[in-house]
């Protein structure tokens, strides 16, 4: 490839006294979320983060560079003396009438103001883990198109989950593109995306709407100029998101610019499974021999709403990672 592919990763100490101090000032705003995605969960740090870095340089040393996205907080063992790593605080490139903020869906819809930000990027949360070897061409094409699976499926209104926020996107595609279109031009029938993918599609197909697409909550390979376009188009959205300072209903999200991206067909599909989504509520001996397994390129490890012996859980993950990475990262102390 022809092209530099950036990561850029999202960081917050959710233990940071200072940090907790400022929150606090704001947190009669974070409404019907406060009990969930702008609660302890959303912020706790589990002490992981290192491996997130020890991932990328064992499983990506092809990484153009990494752009650390953090609310002014540098991790105690973090080292910035590398040339491939920039550490970006929100006041870098989140407007001031934004700030502060406390909503990754905010930080998110203006990631493309980073400063040498390359068109084509990847976008991790912390607690998403490079566990094999990972090339340039799982993210991205030959002509620099993101690589995504893609197929019909309902949004799950889960209470205090992503539907509202999926709901808001899903009205600004069905805005632009017909559901005759999207099908036409996302490939949803591909005999590429998959027998699974294929079936749900074909279950939700005759649905007089396109309700949603399938979420495989993985990373997001990305383009610049998507999210450019975006805010070009519709600016009161994307403002509206800016302005919530934790996560609220009338939010959209980082899917949107994937969403905009397959219905518009301006993707390509990806080979293979890249991952999978699991939950500490559920942690148990499996996930731990799956962190050292490799049968996963990457690992969304969510955390919960009730994780029994956390000490136990911290414990048993780390455990597990540093198995996994003994040795420290070009971006350690």
């Amino acid at each position: 490839m022809n092209f530099p592919i950036d990561f850029v990763v999202t960081w917050v100490d959710g233990s940071d006294p200072s940090w907790i101090a400022k929150k606090n000032q704001y947190s009669t705003q974070a409404g019907s979320y406060k009990k969930s995605m702008s609660s302890q969960k959303a912020y706790r740090d589990w002490g992981t983060f290192k491996y997130w870095f020890r991932g990328v340089e064992k499983f990506a040393p092809w990484v153009n560079h990494i752009y650390l996205v953090t609310d002014n907080q540098v991790p105690t063992w973090l080292s910035t003396k590398s040339t491939k790593l920039t550490v970006v605080d929100h006041r870098d490139f989140i407007p001031g009438e934004y700030l502060p903020t406390f909503n990754s869906n905010a930080i998110e819809a203006n990631i493309h103001r980073i400063k040498g930000l390359s068109e084509h990027f990847v976008i991790f949360n912390d607690d998403t883990y490079l566990t094999s070897t990972v090339k340039p061409d799982d993210f991205f094409n030959s002509d620099g198109l993101p690589k995504y699976k893609a197929a019909i499926n309902p949004i799950v209104p889960e209470r205090y989950g992503t539907a509202n926020f999926q709901v808001n996107d899903m009205e600004i595609i069905n805005n632009y593109f017909s559901k005759k279109e999207i099908i036409k031009k996302a490939k949803i029938f591909s005999y590429k995306q998959g027998i699974k993918n294929l079936s749900r599609s074909i279950l939700y197909v005759h649905s007089k709407f396109f309700f949603g697409f399938y979420e495989d909550h993985l990373v997001f390979p990305v383009l610049k100029s998507t999210i450019e376009k975006i805010w070009d188009i519709e600016k009161i959205a994307m403002k509206i998101t800016s302005k919530n300072k934790f996560r609220s209903k009338t939010d959209t999200n980082l899917w949107l610019f994937k969403y905009w991206l397959i219905a518009s067909g301006n993707y390509s599909i990806r080979d293979g499974r890249m991952g999978k989504l699991f939950s500490l509520d559920n942690a148990d001996d499996n996930l731990w021999n799956l962190i050292t397994s490799g049968k996963y390129k990457i690992m969304c490890i969510n955390d919960g709403f009730n994780i029994e012996n956390e000490k136990d859980i911290q414990k048993k993950l780390n455990n597990s990672f540093e198995e996994l990475f003994d040795k420290k990262s070009e971006f350690e102390r």
